[in-house]
C-alpha cells in the first residue's frame, strides 16, 4: 500500500502508486545521460569556463571532416592541468615574448564535441569529475582524449567510473580495448575487474571458480533452495562448454566428485546409527538422499558418471548396511532410483563402464535390491503408478545389463538369483528372460559343440580310412613287385 500524508483540508493524499514509482525511477535513469552532460558543462561554467574576460587562451578545434569549431576562450591555470597544454603554453609565450591572449589550434581532431567535454573537466574540481560521464561509452571516449592530452586527473577519475558502474559484454570488452590500446596502466580496481592477473598467478581463474564451485555444491548438499541448485547447474554447464577451458571442466570432476564422497561418507555415518538404533538424523538422512539423487543426475546429464559407478560398485559396506536393518530404511526408495538411472545409462551406452565395474555394480546392490524389494515390509511396492514404473525399469535394465557380460560373469549372477531371488514369493527382480537367453545360448554351445565334436570324429574317422587304403595300396604295389622279380 501506497504511504498517506495529511492534507490541509483533513484528508489524506497516499502518493503515487507502485507502478508510478517505478515509472518515475525508469524515466530518471533513462534520462540520466543527459543530465551527467549538463552536469558537466555546469560544474565547469561554475569555476569559471566560459569567462570571456579573463581569458588568456584562444583554442581552436578541427576536425577531420567538417570546419572548425568556434575558437574557445579558455584559461592557461585550469590548462595547466595537461602536460600537453602545459608544454605547449611554455613553449608559445618563450617564443612570442608573453604576448596574450595565446592561440593554439588542435587538428584532425576525432570527436571535437568530446574535446570539449574533456576541455570543460580541465575546470571541474578532482573530486566531482568522476560524476561528469553520461555511460560507459561517454567514459571511454573521454579517456582517449584525457590520455593524449596527457590529462592524468580526468584519466584516474574515468578509470575510478568504469570501474564502478555496470557493463555489459560489449562495455567490457570495450574498455578492455581501450586501456590496451593506449598502454595506459590500468588503476588496480580496474585492472582486477578486468581480470587482468600477473604472469605467477595465470591458474588463479581455476582456483576461484573451484572455491565458489565447492562452496555451491556444499550449500546444494545441505539443503539449499532449489535457486541454488539452478544457479550451481548452470555454472556446472558453463564450464564444460566449447568456448571455455578444459581446467574448468576438470574442475567440475574434481569437484563433483569429492562432495560425491563426502555425502556418501555422511549417509554411511547415518546408515550405521540406524543399524544400531541408536539416535539419527532423519532429516539430515533426507537431505542427503535428495543431494545424491542430484549429484548423479548432474553427473549424467554432464556426461562424467562413469567415475561415479565405479565408486558404487565398490561400496561394500554401503550394501551392508542396506541389509542390515532392512524394515523402513529411508535410502530404500533413493537406492532404487539411482540404480535405475545407472543401469539405464549403462543399457543406452551412455555410459562406458568395464566389465569388471558392471559385474562388481550386479554382484554388490543385486543381493541388496532382491532383500529390500522382497523382504523389506513394502507391500506396497510397485502396485501404485510410480513404484511400478520403477519396479519395471529396474528389471529391465538389469536384464539388459546382465546380458552385456560374458557367459561365466552370467552364471555368477543368476547363481545370486537364484538363491536370493526365486526362494521369495515375491521373486523379484524378475530376470527369466535374461536367464532363458543365457541358458538357450548354453543349449545352442552344447549343439555346437556336440557337432563340432562329430565334424573332428569324422574327419579322424576319414583320415584313418584314408590311411587303411594307402596302406593296403602300398601293400599291393610291393607284392606286385615281388611277382614280377620272381619271373625274371
Amino acid at each position: 500500500m501506497s504511504p498517506s500524508w495529511p492534507c490541509d483540508d483533513g484528508a489524506s493524499w497516499r502518493g503515487p502508486s507502485a507502478r508510478a514509482r517505478k515509472r518515475a525511477r525508469q524515466a530518471r535513469w533513462s534520462a540520466g545521460p543527459a543530465v551527467a552532460v549538463q552536469s558537466c558543462k555546469a560544474m565547469a561554467l561554475a569555476h569559471g569556463y566560459g569567462d570571456e574576460q579573463k581569458a588568456d587562451v584562444i583554442l581552436t578545434l578541427k576536425p577531420l571532416e567538417g570546419p572548425p569549431l568556434p575558437p574557445l576562450l579558455l584559461h592557461s591555470y585550469a590548462l595547466r592541468q595537461s602536460e600537453f597544454f602545459e608544454a605547449r603554453l611554455s613553449e608559445r609565450w618563450a617564443s612570442e615574448g608573453g604576448a596574450k591572449p595565446l592561440e593554439i589550434t588542435l587538428d584532425k581532431c576525432g570527436d571535437a564535441n568530446t574535446y570539449v567535454r574533456c576541455i570543460q573537466l580541465l575546470y571541474v574540481p578532482d573530486r566531482v569529475k568522476h560524476n561528469s560521464f553520461a555511460n560507459v561509452q561517454d567514459a571511454l571516449g573521454i579517456l582517449e582524449v584525457a590520455a593524449e592530452l596527457l590529462f592524468h586527473n580526468c584519466v584516474s577519475a574515468c578509470m575510478r567510473y568504469l570501474e564502478a558502474v555496470p557493463w555489459t559484454a560489449e562495455n567490457e570488452a570495450a574498455v578492455k580495448a581501450c586501456v590496451s590500446n593506449l598502454h595506459l596502466q590500468a588503476s588496480p580496481d580496474l585492472a582486477a575487474r578486468m581480470r587482468i592477473f600477473d604472469s605467477y598467478s595465470i591458474s588463479r581463474p581455476v582456483d576461484v571458480m573451484k572455491d565458489v564451485l565447492g562452496e555451491l555444491l556444499s550449500l546444494v548438499t545441505n539443503g539449499a533452495p532449489s535457486k541454488a541448485r539452478d544457479i550451481t547447474e548452470r555454472v556446472l554447464l558453463a564450464n564444460v562448454q566449447p568456448c571455455s577451458s578444459s581446467a574448468f571442466a576438470a574442475v567440475n570432476e574434481v569437484s563433483l566428485f569429492n562432495v560425491l564422497h563426502g555425502n556418501l561418507e555422511q549417509l554411511k555415518i547415518q546408515l550405521r546409527k540406524f543399524v544400531n538404533f541408536f539416535s539419527w538424523n532423519a532429516h539430515q538422512v533426507t537431505i542427503a538422499c535428495s543431494a545424491l539423487r542430484w549429484l548423479f543426475d548432474e553427473l549424467f546429464a554432464l556426461q562424467i558418471a562413469d567415475v561415479a559407478v565405479r565408486m558404487l560398485s565398490e561400496e561394500q559396506e554401503l550394501a551392508q548396511l542396506m541389509v542390515s536393518r532392512i524394515y523402513q530404511n529411508p535410502f530404500t526408495e533413493t537406492l532404487f532410483h539411482i540404480l535405475v538411472s545407472i543401469l539405464q545409462a549403462l543399457q543406452r551406452g551412455e555410459v562406458l563402464s568395464p566389465r569388471p565395474v558392471r559385474l562388481a555394480l550386479i554382484t554388490t546392490w543385486l543381493p541388496v535390491v532382491a532383500k529390500l524389494g522382497n523382504d523389506g515390509g513394502l507391500d506396497n511396492f510397485g502396485k501404485d503408478t510410480v513404484t511400478a514404473q520403477l519396479h519395471t525399469s529396474l528389471e529391465d535394465a538389469l536384464g539388459a545389463v546382465v546380458e552385456t557380460l560374458p557367459m561365466a560373469d552370467q552364471e555368477m549372477i543368476f547363481k545370486i538369483w537364484i538363491a536370493v531371488c526365486l526362494k521369495c514369493r515375491k521373486a523379484w527382480p524378475d530376470l527369466s528372460e535374461a536367464f532363458d537367453s543365457w541358458c538357450s545360448k548354453l543349449r545352442l554351445a552344447q549343439r555346437e559343440s556336440e557337432v563340432h565334436m562329430i565334424q573332428e570324429a569324422s574327419a579322424k574317422s576319414s583320415e584313418a580310412n584314408c590311411a587303411s587304403v594307402v596302406r593296403r595300396d602300398h601293400e599291393t604295389n610291393n607284392n606286385v613287385d615281388l611277382h614280377d622279380g620272381g619271373d625274371l
